[in-house]
């Protein structure tokens, strides 16, 4: 019988996060100013994030770090268990392993958490800085 299953520990936590763009054939065009509708700039945007943000929006690293400070709190909730759904794999006639992770772990029942701790992080450490 195959394991369906997973309920990872802190250590299993991932220490990067993956960033997609720098594995799409094109980036994704940049968002747009509300005011002129044209292509935001990092100068556009550094009224409202903080210049770590930014930088991370547009990398096209493969891999993100996450600061300590950040994994601190996520251990709180993180990882969320994970679990492959066999009978739907079956169902679909597919070879391909299908995982989905269940994130109603979490104090808010959510995955929005993940990022608002990152983002309440790096705004803080911009404000001290």
């Amino acid at each position: 019988m195959n394991e369906r299953q997973f309920l990872l520990g802190p250590k299993d936590l991932a220490r990067q996060w993956y960033n997609v763009v720098a594995d799409l054939d094109e980036p994704p065009p940049p968002p747009l100013h509300p005011g002129t509708r044209q292509p935001a700039g990092p100068d556009d945007l550094a009224p409202i994030f903080p210049t770590s943000l930014i930088t991370q929006e547009v990398s096209t690293d493969r891999w993100i770090p996450i600061p300590e400070e950040v994994l601190d709190v996520l251990t709180v909730w993180r990882p969320t268990p994970l679990y492959r759904p066999t009978r739907w794999e079956k169902a679909l006639g597919t070879p391909a392993k299908i995982f989905y992770k269940w994130e109603g772990v979490s104090p808010v029942g959510s995955h929005k958490p993940n990022t608002a701790v990152l983002q309440a992080y790096y705004n803080k450490r911009q404000a001290t800085s």
